[in-house]
């Protein structure tokens, strides 16, 4: 069996690098590989599912168009010359930005994002900014360090105290954990801040139970007993910061009893989790995506990232507010993969909003939409909304490897190539720099094909220019040119070392305390944040709709809670689960609504209802429902039902955790 060099294409914090077995022209198995140190050890579950994805009896081999309702297999060739006519009567008609492209990251190669540039030869179009994942956090980092760096893994064992903020690795960064561990059995505590008692739990010496959405309040608080026990890094502050003294009266308004009322967490063991944070220097804020999913997301990021600040652990061995890393991507020419040299023109909506913006847009209205990476159906809020979105497009291409709920939404389905049937490069921006080349290893089954195989086809029938007639090899040659002008590295390079670590992507972020913000300095108070229309400071908010007294008398009274879960990124591993679907519960709130392990029950917001059934835990707490995203239409459970289309504070991210709920016997009559 010929064993294979690649990496996993998914949406992930590890992305893996992976040894593929080929035998008689299939791929045969998938391991780890041995010279990627992270992840050498073994690959995740959701990575082993790669190999039933690749084969599964219900991929997507034709194109299909939907005639009279119903899906019809058509050529390649009818297919494209379709999209060319409808593309040039949206464009003769209304004008590129009829055009809707709508994209995310269910594949984590760089090739794919060519398909922006075939829309900017056409002139432009519709597109989004923002975030479904990470957005909030994203501008947050911006404004208080001008970019986004986290330390590498190994740096972690230089840690006398770390703080997992929001975070849960166990389920989603299986590869941390070592690390982690390693710290701990150095002397490091571990603290996990998190509503929910996770299974990262099982790795903290102490687990902080927060009320969601409150943590910037916790971080303002922390802050303040901080600076007034007279602990914090005075010299780091007046040598490297600016904004002090404002953040400084900020904070001295979350008392540790006021904070406390905010929080549900005691004033005492407040006090006690500050005191331990400035005391165990180096410590290292270990921050997640979900403190960011709440109404007032982005400021909690900044209101995490100064309490680093203020102890001055920035630019130290072990130390560090780790959010995400964005080393490797700065270095590729994302302007080239998005047409900017083509001068389009774009009409810009904020990402969560994409159902709403499809059903009130005017002047032009969405006339085409073209969809890849993506499964909107599931994963935009309010997904009932969502719905009636896409069945006003007069006409809606997907490209995808399996009928999801968007796909069946549509016009025309393309069937797309998974990541072994065509070359690209691979990193993540998350977490580790290590480049990885994905050579072709098999021919794509049946009909599918590469996407800027396909567009390059349609282009032509369009008769657009700037579209380009490369291979592969040249379009990624071209699309890491900042890469090779910066650090000599060729795709020639990456070929043969991958995976390639970034020269420079184990260094200390900050080391040398001269930030990227306009003053050269960490910015408490952010100026580029006034300007953008936000607050300067990390101004704590209360989050929208679990704050919403109005709501909450209409019976909405519980925390609707989404997190990942542990064998599926989003939709994408849900095909034909039968994996029971739960909501998870407290035994304070069984005993309150009266139900039992394994009742069938309904959980609504003012947004829609689902069905299934419950499970009691204690390690969800009181108030709260939880039920794990990603699950598909057909289940009857698609949480997004439930969730909103709010957008944050900043980055205009999916504000999905700011949502209340409320559950009931499945037979249960409920007044409106």
């Amino acid at each position: 069996m010929k064993m294979i060099k690649t990496a996993c294409s998914l949406d992930c914090w590890d992305q893996c690098a992976f040894l593929v077995g080929v035998e008689n022209g299939k791929i045969a198995s998938i391991g780890p590989d041995p010279d990627q140190p992270i992840t050498a050890c073994s690959i995740c579950v959701k990575g082993k599912k790669h190999l039933e994805r690749f084969y599964h009896p219900h991929r997507l081999m034709n194109p299909l168009l939907k005639k009279a309702g119903s899906f019809t297999r058509v050529s390649w060739n009818e297919a494209l010359h379709t999209m060319a006519e409808k593309i040039s009567k949206s464009l003769n008609n209304h004008g590129p930005l009829s055009l809707l492209h709508f994209f995310d990251g269910g594949y984590g190669g760089l090739l794919k994002n060519i398909e922006s540039r075939f829309f900017s030869a056409l002139g432009g179009c519709t597109m989004h900014r923002g975030s479904l994942c990470w957005g909030a956090g994203l501008a947050a980092q911006r404004y208080d360090f001008g970019t986004i760096m986290s330390h590498h893994h190994e740096d972690l064992i230089n840690s006398k105290l770390i703080v997992i903020w929001g975070r849960n690795p166990a389920y989603t960064q299986v590869h941390l954990l070592p690390y982690i561990r390693r710290a701990s059995e150095k002397g490091a505590k571990v603290i996990l801040i998190d509503p929910i008692r996770t299974a990262t739990a099982g790795l903290a010496d102490e687990h902080v139970r927060i009320n969601p959405g409150t943590d910037g309040a916790l971080a303002l608080g922390m802050a303040g007993i901080i600076i007034e026990s007279g602990i914090a890094d005075f010299n780091f502050i007046s040598s490297y910061t600016t904004g002090f003294e404002q953040y400084r009266e900020l904070c001295a308004d979350y008392t540790p009893d006021k904070t406390a009322e905010i929080t549900g967490i005691p004033s005492e063991k407040i006090m006690k989790l500050a005191l331990d944070y400035a005391g165990h220097k180096p410590a290292s804020l270990m921050i997640g995506f979900g403190v960011q999913r709440h109404s007032n997301g982005g400021n909690t990021i900044r209101a995490i990232d100064a309490l680093a600040a203020v102890t001055g652990n920035i630019g130290i061995a072990g130390g560090g507010a780790n959010y995400a890393n964005f080393r490797t991507t700065r270095l590729i020419d994302h302007d080239y993969l998005g047409g900017v040299d083509l001068n389009p023109t774009h009409r810009i909506y904020s990402k969560p909003k994409l159902a709403e913006t499809i059903m009130n847009l005017k002047d032009p209205e969405i006339d085409f939409l073209y969809i890849s990476r993506s499964n909107p159906m599931v994963q935009i809020g309010d997904s009932e909304l969502m719905r009636a979105a896409l069945s006003k497009v007069p006409f809606v291409v997907t490209a995808d490897h399996f009928m999801t709920d968007t796909a069946a939404a549509s016009d025309l389905v393309l069937p797309a190539a998974c990541f072994p049937e065509a070359e690209d490069i691979f990193f993540t921006s998350m977490s580790h720099q290590y480049l990885n080349y994905g050579p072709k290893i098999i021919d794509p089954p049946g009909e599918c094909r590469v996407e800027y195989d396909y567009l390059k086809e349609l282009a032509d029938l369009l008769g657009v220019e700037g579209f380009p007639e490369a291979d592969s090899s040249e379009l990624l040659t071209r699309a890491i040119r900042p890469l090779t002008a910066a650090l000599g590295i060729t795709l020639e390079d990456i070929k043969e070392k991958s995976p390639l670590l970034l020269p420079g992507g184990n260094e200390i972020p900050w080391a040398d305390r001269v930030f990227e913000t306009a003053d050269g300095k960490y910015n408490f108070d952010s100026e580029k944040a006034v300007n953008d229309g936000a607050d300067g400071l990390p101004l704590y908010h209360e989050p929208i709709e679990l704050s919403d007294q109005n709501i909450r008398g209409k019976g909405y009274r519980y925390w609707f809670a989404t997190p990942h879960p542990r064998n599926s990124i989003h939709s994408i591993h849900r095909l034909n689960s039968a994996d029971e679907i739960w909501a998870y519960i407290s035994s304070e709130t069984a005993r309150f609504e009266n139900l039992v392990d394994g009742e069938e029950v309904r959980v609504s917001s003012i947004r829609g209802t689902i069905e299934l059934k419950v499970k009691i835990s204690d390690n969800v707490p009181p108030e709260t429902v939880m039920v794990y995203e990603g699950w598909w239409h057909n289940t009857g459970s698609v949480v997004n039902k439930l969730a909103p289309d709010r957008v944050t504070d900043i980055g205009d991210q999916a504000a999905y955790y700011d949502c209340l709920c409320r559950i009931d016997k499945k037979n249960m009559q409920v007044k409106a």
